[in-house]
């Protein structure tokens, strides 16, 4: 599997989350059946969704006006053990008849957990399945950027301590650690296709440096900003050269 950026590319931070219960086909509106759904697009992993129990679902709603495809849905799991309720995904352009299960999750294990779907639908819909989930704290979905090949050798990466050095009047030093380290990640590629480099562009104008997406290198799942522009550079017709720095997100 080649190394893979997921990201929010079908407007889902402005998506209508709604909670509810679910029997059979029919997805029923019930504000007090889950609490905090809006946890799973608030850009945060810190706080996960509450009573979020046997039959509860999640609608998401990405509107009338929401067009281009999904075959990712990426979520994350809070708990340090593995989840084993399952959870249930449904996609349909009607509010609320949801159709038929698509695909089901019967192990969540901690961190980052991916689904490969496939669908345009407006309504995406989770349901708890058999029990009470309680680990869910933000879900990605929209179409991946894989990599057409791999980054030239030798990524670099580099912490970032964010430990404040002060030295008193009487020449002691102390620190004052404001977060925990946070990894840098630096991609550069020597030789990328125009459809990569027209990619990237596409995947660039859409987060900036405000939506927060998941890095895959092979073997991890990142959770990382746009640390900066990426520099593109022509280095032979319809042949460039591109550079990524990453930054990696603690919650």
């Amino acid at each position: 599997m080649a190394k893979t950026i997921y990201y929010d590319s079908v407007g889902l931070l402005d998506a209508t989350i709604t909670a509810g219960t679910h029997s059979g086909t029919t997805f029923t509106v019930s504000a007090s059946a889950v609490t905090n759904e809006h946890y799973i697009i608030d850009q945060s992993i810190a706080q996960a969704v509450t009573s979020y129990d046997l039959n509860d679902m999640i609608r998401i709603d990405l509107s009338s006006s929401h067009s281009g495809s999904i075959d990712f849905l990426l979520h994350h799991n809070k708990s340090t053990s593995d989840e084993t309720d399952n959870l249930g995904f449904f996609n349909a352009d009607h509010a609320t008849n949801t159709g038929s299960r698509t695909h089901l999750d019967t192990t969540t294990t901690p961190e980052w957990n991916i689904q490969s779907i496939s669908n345009s639908s407006r309504y995406q819909f989770i349901q708890s399945q058999e029990g009470g989930f309680a680990g869910l704290t933000e879900i990605i979905i929209g179409t991946k950027l894989e990599f057409e090949n791999e980054p030239d050798i030798g990524i670099a990466t580099q912490e970032i301590f964010a430990t404040d050095l002060n030295t008193s009047l009487g020449g002691v030093e102390y620190a004052n650690k404001r977060h925990e380290p946070k990894t840098t990640f630096q991609l550069n590629f020597s030789n990328i296709s125009q459809t990569f480099k027209n990619n990237l562009v596409s995947f660039e104008q859409d987060v900036t440096n405000f939506k927060k997406f998941v890095y895959y290198d092979d073997s991890t799942y990142h959770y990382v900003r746009l640390d900066s522009p990426i520099k593109f550079t022509e280095v032979a017709f319809q042949r460039f050269s591109a550079s990524l720095k990453l930054r990696e997100q603690l919650s």
